[in-house]
């Protein structure tokens, strides 16, 4: 089977924040960011994996979280916390391989440099945590 790669460029996200075991204290705004990405929104199960269309959009909130959703607007969001955090993740182009159409928790990301193209540092996803809009 053959890996599949995927590239997001920093300057392409949105800014947005996550939760779960961070290393670092949010700036505030960082917190008030996350604040409004799950405001309206209650925690659900926790996933080792999220499905190909759950990866369209992908928010970074800091170094120690990341939002993953169908789109910005999407009914479900995924906050991830990578383990030990995803250093400089804003600045950097987040590079990955996958061996299925799934994203899964300890799968290697690389962060690399928009201007030279080279590798600056990696990270590791962790769980991922439903976040789904309340009903009104």
């Amino acid at each position: 089977m053959r890996n599949l790669l995927f590239a997001i460029p920093a300057a392409m996200l949105l800014a947005a924040p996550a939760t779960s075991g961070s290393t670092n204290a949010l700036t505030e705004k960082q917190q008030a960011k996350l604040d409004m990405r799950l405001e309206g929104r209650t925690e659900g199960k926790t996933r080792s994996c999220i499905a190909s269309n759950d990866q369209r959009e992908m928010t970074v909130i800091s170094d120690d979280i990341l939002i993953f959703g169908s789109s910005r607007n999407a009914r479900t969001i995924y906050v991830n916390k990578p383990y030990g955090g995803c250093r400089n993740a804003d600045r950097n182009i987040l590079s990955y391989r996958r061996p299925t159409s799934s994203l899964c928790k300890g799968a290697v990301v690389s962060l690399v440099d928009s201007g030279t193209g080279m590798t600056m540092d990696s990270c590791s996803f962790g769980e991922f945590v439903a976040y789904t809009k309340d009903a009104d």
